[in-house]
């Protein structure tokens, strides 16, 4: 499964690091990829890892997610 968010916030490449980070920590995350120039982020995953954990987890990292 693969679900897009909307990242805000993020202003330096070193954000990337820190969101793929946190992301790719989870469990079910096979992988990510956060676009700097777009403000968003792919994530592919287990189909039971909900959006909204997603969302919490890049807010717990310290940015806006939609």
């Amino acid at each position: 499964m693969i679900t897009r968010i909307r990242i805000v916030g993020m202003n330096c490449r070193r954000c990337v690091g820190g969101i793929e980070g946190a992301l790719t920590a989870l469990p079910g995350v096979q992988r990510v990829h956060v676009h700097f120039e777009h403000g968003d982020a792919e994530i592919e995953h287990a189909p039971s890892l909900t959006r909204e954990t997603l969302l919490e987890t890049v807010e717990a990292a310290g940015y806006d997610a939609v």
